[in-house]
């Protein structure tokens, strides 16, 4: 990939951007924080001068789990948490320049190829990137849109998600990088994309085969955001994390199976 990718404990894939300390404040306050953007932004310096780690810092800020009513708060609220440690780094204010850092980022994206356009069934790492940048930077109401129509075209998967017994500290993951990773393959294959079955879920989820050999690109993506989610969740441990991996590999497996050849 071509830059590392943050993630809170909602899970979703972030795009680090700083919109101020008074919408960060707000962000702060809504997910049950008592610190104000400035109080952070001056925790998150000393921090770095100290040489302190962001995942070692950022739950210091709650008292208790943060409280989201949607996965979109979780991303703002991280989006602007991750956005503002990187200015700091980068020498710069909590308040000054932040139009400039999104600027760079968005110059930085590649385009994205055309839906439908990949070949054979498997994920190339400009799709994955591509969509991951396309998710990270979309509004609220689009991705529920993208999310309804997720539920729309694939039931089944949905469904056998929301049955798996998976540990309280990994549903959010496990459901949110499931729905990226078919984003994926919907921008990558199109109408090519089949509905995926129950039954074939059932039957991959006690041994699914290895992500490294079905979809090459998705499991370093896969990897990464599940490390990050390991370093900022100490509840995210590594018997939570074989049970989403597992899961994910499944999802993937069958959403590969499910792509026909073209005719």
């Amino acid at each position: 990939m071509s830059r590392r990718r943050g993630r809170g404990a909602e899970g979703a894939g972030i795009n680090p951007v700083y919109e101020g300390p008074e919408v960060l404040t707000a962000l702060l306050r809504k997910a049950g924080s008592p610190h104000a953007g400035e109080e952070v932004a001056e925790r998150f310096q000393k921090a770095q001068e100290a040489g302190e780690s962001r995942s070692a810092v950022i739950p210091s800020l709650f008292p208790e789990e943060p409280r989201f009513e949607t996965p979109e708060d979780a991303r703002r609220l991280y989006a602007n948490l991750f956005g503002l440690w990187a200015r700091l780094a980068a020498g710069l204010g909590p308040y000054d320049d932040a139009p400039d850092l999104v600027r760079e980022q968005e110059e930085e994206a590649e385009p994205l190829p055309e839906r439908g356009s990949q070949p054979g069934n498997a994920l190339s790492p400009e799709i994955i990137e591509g969509v991951w940048t396309l998710l990270a930077d979309s509004a609220p109401r689009e991705i529920q849109r993208r999310r309804d129509r997720w539920a729309n075209v694939q039931p089944d998967l949905v469904a056998w998600l929301e049955n798996l017994p998976v540990p309280d500290a990994g549903v959010l993951t496990l459901r949110d990088l499931a729905f990226e990773a078919w984003s994926m393959f919907d921008h990558a294959f199109g109408e090519r994309l089949g509905v995926v079955e129950f039954r074939d879920l059932r039957d991959l989820e006690s041994e699914p085969p290895l992500l490294t050999e079905v979809q090459p690109s998705l499991a370093g993506y896969v990897a990464e955001q599940l490390d990050l989610a390991t370093d900022e969740d100490p509840s995210f441990d590594a018997s939570v994390r074989a049970e989403v991996e597992r899961a994910l590999t499944a999802a993937a497996a069958a959403l590969t199976s499910a792509v026909v050849e073209p005719s």
